[in-house]
């Protein structure tokens, strides 16, 4: 009944049912126009999805353009350095050190740098560095050590602060070193075995020597395990081996670079770039090299007692033998880039300033070594620089020497000695000439 009534009522309103009429159709246009702005906005969204796609890239790959080239400026910035002018070089006996000792001269002398000098060649030897045994200082800070002495960390840390310098040493393969050491300081007539370099150091290896017998001579005190007396270790600890890996290893803490004189090029590129320097800060020539008459036959069982008598030296070579590729690792394809240039360098050195033939060269005392011979006719600027390539050590020193002294001679010679007389007297003035009452 509800029904037929409401159809009956709508029956009779007419202009009620078109207004509802005309509601629905306003609806479905409405709808209509609606979903075609979503499917138009749609597809375009899906038509322009490409170029959105291509401006996302091009943002991302600006972004990365600018953070690369950030980059790239604080590599730039972390590897551009300053040359260090604050070295000490702990030489060892019979490692090659003479060579790296002519680079540091030659580096310091052309830029007037300042030394820590000796009475002679060595500073205190064999005794461990202690300030009284080097030539007095001006009161500032020395750039360089690398004399002859023995290591001594806490005086040496003093003088030359770890924050601020380099540490560097040479180690050598103890067999090669041994035997060097053996001939060339006469350790044979030492111990009363004779000259000849093969039968004395054979003869010698046969038992070895006793501890007290180390300090027979000074140079005596290199008879076993040269290399870790000359780096500071007490021989009574030799036989210890807990006591030589721990020294080792604080070895490792104070040295920035322990190069390997058998690996020698590789040692000083090493070295150029732990110093900021150039390539022709680092070339060289060798010095102190033996004559072949000198040099000992060394037969493997000989090579083998030499490996058990410097037992300790032997895990000193070995251990820091890996440390030097461990370093040179790190430093990337770079490295093998300035060897390469370092050793053509090198060769257009020898071809600029020597000859092929060697000369001998007095060292030490009676001790002569080969040394190569200048080419004749040399320019004058030329010939400077190739004659201190082959400067012997000694005559570099008393060079050394001298320069300093003129430097200091207004500082320690200002003021005349009161005690000499005909110098100095109060009468060459009378202001306050005595006068008593």
């Amino acid at each position: 009944m509800a029904g037929s009534e409401f159809w009956a009522s709508l029956t009779h309103r007419p202009t009620q049912l078109k207004f509802l009429l005309f509601l629905c159709v306003v609806c479905i246009v409405c709808l209509l126009v609606f979903d075609g702005k979503i499917n138009y906005q749609w597809d375009e969204m899906l038509f322009s999805k490409d170029s959105i796609g291509n401006e996302t890239t091009e943002v991302a790959a600006n972004a990365t353009a600018r953070e690369s080239n950030a980059s790239e400026n604080l590599l730039d910035m972390a590897t551009k350095c300053s040359p260090m002018q604050y070295i000490l070089f702990l030489k060892t006996h019979k490692a090659g050190s003479s060579t790296v000792t002519n680079i540091f001269f030659r580096y310091g002398d052309s830029r007037d740098l300042s030394f820590v000098l000796g009475d002679d060649t060595l500073i205190g030897w064999p005794t461990r560095f202690r300030l009284g045994q080097a030539l007095a200082f001006d009161g500032t800070r020395p750039n360089f050590l690398c004399s002859h002495t023995r290591f001594n960390k806490k005086t040496m840390n003093h003088l030359f602060p770890k924050d601020t310098s380099r540490y560097i040493t040479i180690v050598r393969n103890p067999v090669a070193q041994f035997e060097s050491i053996f001939n060339y300081m006469g350790m044979g007539e030492v111990y009363g075995l004779g000259k000849d370099p093969t039968g004395s150091l054979k003869a010698f290896l046969k038992k070895g020597i006793e501890f007290k017998d180390i300090t027979k001579t000074r140079s005596s005190r290199l008879v076993r395990n040269p290399m870790l007396f000359d780096l500071g270790m007490d021989y009574k600890f030799y036989q210890n081996a807990g006591a030589v890996k721990e020294y080792i290893a604080s070895l490792e803490k104070e040295f920035d670079l322990v190069m390997i004189s058998d690996y020698f090029d590789e040692s000083v590129v090493l070295m150029k770039r732990l110093l900021c320097w150039e390539f022709d800060d680092i070339l060289y020539v060798k010095s102190n090299e033996r004559f072949d008459k000198e040099r000992g036959e060394v037969s493997e069982d000989v090579k083998e007692n030499i490996r058990r008598w410097n037992k300790a030296d032997m895990l000193l070579f070995e251990h820091f033998n890996q440390t030097l590729w461990r370093k040179i690792e790190m430093e990337g394809e770079g490295f093998y880039n300035d060897l390469a240039m370092f050793r053509r360098k090198k060769a257009e050195l020898k071809d600029l300033c020597f000859t092929n033939e060697t000369s001998n060269q007095l060292m030490y005392g009676n001790k002569y070594a080969k040394m190569m011979t200048l080419k004749p006719n040399l320019p004058p600027e030329t010939k400077v620089k190739c004659e201190r390539m082959t400067r012997t050590e000694n005559s570099y020193l008393a060079y050394l020497r001298t320069k300093r002294s003129s430097k200091l001679k207004g500082i320690f010679s200002a003021v005349p000695n009161e005690d000499d007389q005909e110098k100095v007297s109060w009468d060459v003035a009378s202001d306050f000439k005595y006068d008593p009452v």
